[in-house]
């Protein structure tokens, strides 16, 4: 989808899940996302909570049309080749909807192991190929193919990172970045890094949403009602054109009470949306 679009109806708009509820309640939430009509649903990977990739791969049947991706995981945590192998596994079992998102992580997910990283962009420039090589199934300078591997399959990889030389290498080699995280001032800067190169990068926009009345005050946030966090959705669509819109839910209430709310907000939107 281009980013230059016009209308802000046309713009996928996604939910993410921090991994924190009991296994079967995430998958139910990523069901109910999926029927909800959200067109991305991300789950976070925090290292010892709940595995991403079991819930999403429990869940992809069970799904008809969101893509399904990871927000994001560690080749630090995990090796960019088994990595490819578990994410073409979860997109045989949706169809071709599954997302492969790569970060460095951070410490709810490194610090348990006692795991740390040097050289960020050379590191995430050889997961990025490693994985690539391994989901098309060719022999690279990182892999080696076997006849045993499974077949080939077109796995987007997107890239979370808050600064600029990560965003670049995404810009650079990645299918798209995860923009999530910054200061809302500051999200014209990460665009503009993701797209510093001539070609198209998928640019996935999530705010965190904070639906409680007693939230503390947080730059990073779009507070209030869905219909004003609906709004702060439709404004950031318009000035930043990304080619996706989300809501990460971080209010830490039960995840059937948040994402309840933000179904309410999802419907306010498209509102918005279909009115300009």
């Amino acid at each position: 989808m281009s980013a230059m679009l016009q209308s802000t109806s046309a713009v996928p708009v996604g939910v993410w899940l921090f991994p924190d509820a009991p296994a079967l309640e995430l998958v139910e939430s990523v069901v109910r996302a999926d029927a909800a009509g959200f067109d991305e649903v991300w789950v976070a990977d925090e290292g010892p909570m709940r595995d991403p990739a079991a819930v999403l791969a429990a869940a992809a049947p069970l799904t008809t049309r969101s893509r399904l991706g990871v927000g994001i995981t560690s080749p630090v945590l995990r090796h960019p080749g088994a990595l490819a192998a578990t994410w073409s596994t979860i997109d045989e079992l949706c169809g071709g909807r599954a997302i492969l998102g790569l970060g460095l992580g951070g410490s709810l997910s490194l610090e348990p192991y006692g795991l740390g990283f040097e050289r960020p962009v050379r590191l995430m420039r050889d997961a990025i190929r490693v994985a690539r090589e391994a989901l098309e199934r060719r022999d690279g300078d990182h892999y080696r193919l076997m006849p045993h591997a499974a077949p080939a399959r077109r796995v987007p990889i997107f890239i979370a990172a808050k600064g600029e030389q990560l965003n670049r290498l995404a810009a650079r080699e990645a299918d798209g970045v995860f923009l999530s995280g910054f200061r809302l001032a500051d999200v014209g800067q990460a665009v503009e890094w993701a797209r510093s190169t001539d070609r198209h990068v998928h640019v996935a926009l999530y705010a965190s949403v904070r639906f409680r009345s007693d939230a503390p005050a947080d730059p990073t946030a779009l507070a209030g009602s869905p219909d004003v966090i609906a709004a702060g959705l439709h404004d950031l669509v318009r000035e930043h054109r990304p080619d996706s819109i989300g809501m990460a839910l971080v209010d830490g209430d039960p995840i059937d009470t948040m994402l309840a709310a933000a179904i309410e907000t999802l419907a306010a939107y498209r509102g918005l949306s279909t009115r300009g």
